[in-house]
């Protein structure tokens, strides 16, 4: 049955995340800020009466199928291929996926009132899904792959830019966190600058916020006194970590400063085995900490404990980490890019420096830990800048988007409503 595009409000929303499951580990294998993402939105949306079906490859053996995150929300995990594969196999799996969430759909004998499509391999579900099911289709990529490669010269899989640039050009919109993601899409993608909206992310600010750096330091086996660099994501290449050890290894007047790596898998990851090497090989292992992956609740101490958080990123879309570390009172230097330019004001919250350049960390870095009075400053305004950035404001924006996509479509699908 269909009714009237205006007849009701938007009631149930599909979300396809193919290869992160908003309960993962954030920092683990491939799991980071987009995980986080889904983790927030979802439940606060279902807050506001909106049905939520995050739909996820599953990734563990005997895993359950679906998991409740609250009230009108919960994640459906689709079997498509072995629960692990490397990231990159994952294309091949698609097909697979999107027959079985097409059938688990028809077995429940829901409706959706729209797409949103969450990556690259999403947007390739979604957009068939959405041409079968004649409903909307949104989609945020959180990273783009032609930005990446001019960012640090890597190779993404050939198909990602084709599947990139047919979804981005004919999804019925596209979210972005900033204008500068605006501006990749229209130049580098043909999009229509109309046909994109820009929602910034958002951080948990109850969470995230200050608290005592003495107790946050014993609770963690840190020294009162030490001059602590704290790095926090998934131990990718991309994101710099080898940048921040060679930063290290420069640093002349602060000989007593360490850093603390938070994220990767401990002893399985393969990145932390290689970056250990390094450290032994620049002669700084000793000042060098690794911590695999903590939970949210965790990384707080860790916010709280460093004296700055350095967040060396080729390019960030979200800039999640730094939003955090800026939420309780940290203050932050970053690679001068992406959304980093829009969330780290320079000489107010932290430093913005030129990326993937050892020599314009350094000094930025000595510069912090050797200013207690600097420190405190630029942490009092970085905590004051993360509270622009709250999740409701987000939920509104994009609850807008939702109801101006549907209201334009002529006959919508009768959509049964999801009660835990």
């Amino acid at each position: 049955m269909f009714l009237a595009a205006n007849e009701r409000p938007i009631r149930r929303v599909a979300m396809i995340s193919v290869h992160g499951c908003p309960v993962a580990l954030p920092g683990m294998r491939t799991a980071g800020g987009m995980n986080v993402y889904l983790r927030q939105l979802a439940p606060m949306l279902a807050e506001e009466g909106v049905c939520i079906d995050i739909f996820t490859r599953s990734h563990e053996v005997g895993g359950p199928e679906i998991v409740e995150l609250g009230p009108r929300a919960r994640i459906v995990h689709i079997p498509a291929g072995a629960p692990y594969v490397e990231k990159d196999e994952i294309f091949g799996y698609l097909p697979e996926f999107t027959e079985r969430l097409a059938r688990f759909v028809a077995e429940e004998g829901v409706g959706y009132d729209l797409i949103h499509s969450h990556y690259w391999f999403s947007g390739w579900v979604g957009q068939r899904l959405a041409s079968e099911w004649a409903v909307p289709h949104i989609v945020t990529f959180h990273t783009l792959s032609l930005v990446k490669q001019r960012a640090s010269g890597s190779q993404e899989p050939p198909e990602r830019e084709v599947v990139e640039q047919e979804v981005a050009t004919s999804a019925d919109c596209v979210v972005a966190f900033t204008t500068d993601e605006v501006d990749a899409l229209a130049d580098m993608y043909g999009v229509a600058p109309e046909r994109i909206q820009v929602v910034p992310g958002g951080v948990d600010l109850d969470r995230f916020q200050q608290r005592d750096k003495t107790t946050a330091r014993q609770r963690l086996g840190f020294q009162p006194h030490d001059q602590i660099m704290l790095y926090v994501g998934r131990l990718d290449p991309f994101k710099g970590p080898e940048v921040l050890l060679r930063t290290l290894h420069a640093m002349r007047g602060t000989p007593g400063a360490f850093l603390e790596f938070v994220g990767g898998e401990g002893d399985a990851d393969p990145e932390a085995k290689r970056l250990n090497r390094l450290a032994q090989e620049l002669g700084i292992a000793d000042r060098v900490r690794w911590q695999s992956a903590v939970p949210q609740d965790e990384l707080v101490d860790y916010y709280n404990a460093a004296d700055v958080c350095v967040v060396p990123s080729y390019h960030e879309s979200f800039g999640l980490a730094a939003l955090e570390a800026m939420a309780c009172g940290s203050p932050v230097v970053a690679s001068r890019v992406g959304a980093l330019k829009s969330l780290v004001v320079e000489g107010q919250t932290g430093c913005l420096v030129f990326p993937v350049a050892p020599e314009a960390f350094a000094p930025c870095l000595e510069e912090l830990l050797t200013n207690e009075e600097l420190r405190h400053r630029l942490g009092e305004g970085a905590r004051k800048r993360a509270t622009e950035f709250p999740w409701d404001q987000v939920v509104a924006r994009q609850l807008g988007i939702y109801g101006r996509l549907a209201s334009q479509v002529e006959r919508r699908p009768e959509v049964v409503p999801y009660l835990s």
